[in-house]
């Protein structure tokens, strides 16, 4: 076994409980599970939220497991395809917005990894959560509204609880945002008060993470977009001198491609605070603590599987294997 992050051994308690488990390879998600409807309702759903129960737990899991490895395969992808050596010495832009995007993945990765899948629910699955809740004498008293839901499964439970976000016409990215460092507060907290773990392992823990959700709230944005806003700044309005003809552009801007794999380092390892007055170093520090920590968490998970092998070495890691130019195993 190899060694583990200490932040990923802090993170270890607030896994999907028996996620760790899941072996194989793994292509039904959590929409085609609801298509199934192999779920009850035991109380009415809403306009915004609905809970379905479960007799067996493995199946949900499953759908969590094939989540998880689309989107990490798309977060790692997603800096694989980074050029480390743009055309254009001056180009950030496309290093910007790309970067955003693997951790915008990896952060919704690491909260199905704790048991949260943020996704948009569309009229299919609303049919089927309808049709089921009638068929238990629990029809919704409105319909229940489309657009972005977290959904969290308890296995202790077998339910999955269900809230909408935002609807579709609401910005996703945004919302979802505000929930990840939401629950990037409540860990930060549980894990202070862990009495598996060493105190200086739960302090450091909690410490990254805490700057971690500082940053994503950086610049006054408290429910913590500000990598969206800064992506977006970029992307559609051409800001920082990222583009051509680079007329503000800051020399530190050089450093940006020499940092471009510090996702691959331990999330501790990864400076968040002494980036003043270099906003587009803070943005991309904070996005490769983000990936560095989907990746270990991912990693430490995959080891601790005890039913063959981990769902996990059919996703990221089968992905990273290809980019080492390791053969398949």
């Amino acid at each position: 076994m190899t060694e583990v992050s200490p932040l990923a051994d802090a993170i270890r308690l607030f896994w999907l409980s028996g996620l760790n488990d899941v072996s194989g390879r793994c292509h039904k998600e959590l929409k085609g599970w609801i298509n199934d409807e192999k779920f009850q309702v035991y109380t009415a759903p809403d306009a915004t939220s609905f809970t379905l129960s479960v007799s067996e737990s493995l199946p949900l899991l499953e759908a969590y497991a094939a989540e998880i490895n689309r989107i990490s395969v798309a977060s790692n992808e997603t800096m694989a395809s980074i050029l480390t050596a743009p055309p254009l010495k001056k180009s950030t832009a496309w290093l910007i917005i790309q970067t955003y995007y693997a951790a915008f993945f990896a952060a919704h990765s690491i909260t199905r990894l704790l048991g949260t899948s943020c996704l948009p629910l569309e009229p299919a699955q609303l049919r089927s959560i309808t049709k089921i809740s009638k068929l238990f004498g629990q029809e919704p008293a409105s319909p229940i509204g489309g657009g972005l839901y977290a959904i969290t499964f308890d296995p202790t439970k077998k339910e999955i609880q269900a809230h909408q976000l935002k609807s579709m016409k609401a910005g996703p990215h945004e919302a979802f945002w505000k929930m990840f460092c939401e629950r990037l507060d409540l860990i930060s907290s549980e894990i202070l008060k862990s009495s598996s773990l060493t105190t200086t392992t739960a302090q450091d823990a909690a410490e990254k993470l805490s700057e971690i959700r500082g940053n994503l709230g950086f610049n006054s944005l408290a429910q913590g977009a500000w990598l969206s806003t800064v992506r977006n700044r970029v992307n559609y309005d051409q800001s920082w001198s990222t583009w051509y003809p680079y007329a503000q552009r800051h020399k530190y801007y050089d450093d940006l491609i020499r940092h471009v794999n510090d996702w691959e380092l331990d999330p501790l390892e990864i400076d968040l605070g002494s980036h003043q007055g270099k906003d587009l170093r803070r943005f991309q520090a904070t996005c490769n603590a983000i990936m560095a920590l989907s990746r270990v968490v991912t990693e430490d998970m995959a080891q601790r599987c005890s039913a063959g092998k981990s769902f996990h070495d059919f996703g990221s890691l089968a992905f990273r294997r290809i980019c080492r130019g390791v053969p398949a195993r």
